[in-house]
């Protein structure tokens, strides 16, 4: 067991009892409206983060939340979500896990033009899947998510499992400086490109640390967990012992116990739990992320005197199917292989950026750090084109000193770790090799980067086309 340790012994410059300014604001629901609609607006605002009197921190958020208000929207039906820019810069919104339209993914200059300031964009989407999602910005974003533009959105299922609580832990971190204010000078920093990305001093659950959610002895808690953060990995701590996984990225799975109570979350990761509340009443009970060897206090569950129950329920909590789990994966496919590289210690003496070969001094010089396949950043050519419903095998090779978050736009894949499980982003050690396996069946053009978003900036980003 790791040892435990106060907050205020993680913070750096004793930057003790940081706390956000509310929990997650009160979720949009839809399931009524034929059309369900919502305006999102992103701007520049005031965010006091500090439990006592201290001064606001600059921040972008979303309707002036931290995180953004939770969207709920219908499985299968069309829902409309009308973004504001109402920043000095541009930016977009993505829809991280869905598989959409394309022209509604929300990246600019491969789906979209940049929201100007001032503008509005109309995103349409209809996901096939329930599950547990996300949105952020996709501009920018090495900047723009570390100030805070992300949210979580859920797609409902038609029969969700029964629970007596459906609770949301959207988990970041934050980079202050001693007087509690976001370390703006850091932003953009090539040393947190080239090495694990930009890493805070703060981690926050929905926007608070040290938060305590009341429950009570026999209670059944639905807990969706989703890592926002730039490029943190997530190593979380449970001392609840009656934990079940449900899902993995918004896709159901055959329910499971999770080894040693620990869950661990790769930026742009979701995994739902269900928590059968078996803690004594009035009774406080820890959620810990651990790092190294300590493990510090995130979150925890505060047992109501009176027990909800004598007995835990004896219901099902295993989710219906998606569509996406009846996809079959056929025993050939195109192999394409994926080669990392790049980053410190990571021995790359050169590549090809915007058609031209660079030495990595020059490649310095443009602020550009990782490949892939030899090239820096968004090439001219796709990584490949193909025609809809043809299965692919990217053979992935991470040849470099640094894990990476991989995640695929518009599309779910088996990860050769789990080949059980249905993923949109996987986390490759240093040096390691695998397979992230798919049917190419949405068409469009389609990111594949890394979601430490640090490293996507510095040229670690491709894609590929689906005719």
């Amino acid at each position: 067991m790791a040892n435990r340790i106060r907050r205020r012994d993680f913070l750096k410059a004793g930057a003790a009892g940081v706390l956000g300014s509310s929990l997650l604001r009160a979720p949009i629901a839809f399931a009524k409206q034929k059309h369900p609609a919502f305006q999102l607006i992103a701007a520049n605002g005031k965010f006091n983060f500090a439990q006592h009197k201290a001064k606001a921190t600059g921040v972008m958020f979303y309707n002036q939340s931290i995180p953004g208000p939770v969207i709920r929207i219908p499985q299968g039906r069309e829902s409309t979500i009308l973004f504001n820019n109402a920043l000095d810069e541009p930016s977009s919104v993505h829809w991280h896990g869905l598989r959409i339209d394309n022209a509604m993914d929300g990246v600019p200059g491969l789906t979209q033009q940049p929201v100007m300031p001032g503008e509005t964009f109309e995103y349409r989407l209809t996901p096939p899947d329930a599950g547990s999602y996300w949105y952020h910005t996709h501009l920018r974003s090495w900047a723009q998510l570390a100030l805070g533009l992300a949210g979580v959105l859920i797609v409902e299922e038609e029969t969700p499992p029964l629970v007596d609580q459906d609770l949301i832990f959207a988990i970041d971190d934050w980079r202050l400086d001693e007087k509690m204010q976001m370390d703006t000078k850091s932003l953009g920093s090539m040393h947190d490109w080239s090495h694990a990305g930009r890493l805070g001093n703060v981690i926050t659950v929905n926007g608070k640390t040290d938060q305590s959610y009341p429950v009570a002895t026999g209670e059944r808690i639905r807990l969706r967990l989703l890592n926002i953060a730039n490029a943190r990995t997530m190593n979380l701590l449970f001392n609840e012992p009656e934990l079940s996984v449900i899902a993995v990225d918004g896709q159901p799975v055959k329910p499971f116990t999770p080894e040693s109570g620990r869950v661990r979350l790769a930026p742009g990761q979701r995994v739902d739990l269900i928590v059968d509340m078996t803690g004594d009443p009035g009774e406080r009970t820890l959620i810990e992320v651990v790092i190294g060897e300590y493990a510090y206090e995130v979150a925890g569950f505060n047992y109501d005197p009176i027990p909800k129950r004598d007995q835990m329920l004896d219901a099902p909590i295993a989710l219906p199917q998606n569509p996406l789990q009846q996809t079959r994966l056929p025993d050939e496919f195109m192999q394409i292989p994926l080669r990392m590289a790049g980053g410190a210690m990571g021995g790359m003496r050169g590549a090809t950026f915007e058609g031209r070969e660079m030495g990595i001094r020059e490649l310095i010089e443009h602020r550009k750090v990782w490949a892939i396949n030899g090239i820096v950043g968004m090439p001219e050519k796709p990584l490949f084109n193909v025609r809809r419903g043809t299965a692919i095998s990217l053979d992935v090779i991470n040849d470099n000193s640094w894990p990476h978050a991989m995640h695929i736009h518009g599309h779910h894949f088996i990860y050769h770790k789990t080949p059980e499980f249905w993923r949109d982003t996987a986390l490759f050690a240093r040096g390691e090799r695998g397979t992230m396996k798919f049917v190419a069946d949405n068409p469009g053009r389609w990111l594949i980067h890394c979601h430490m978003v640090e490293h996507m900036a510095g040229g670690m980003v491709t894609w590929f086309e689906v005719t």
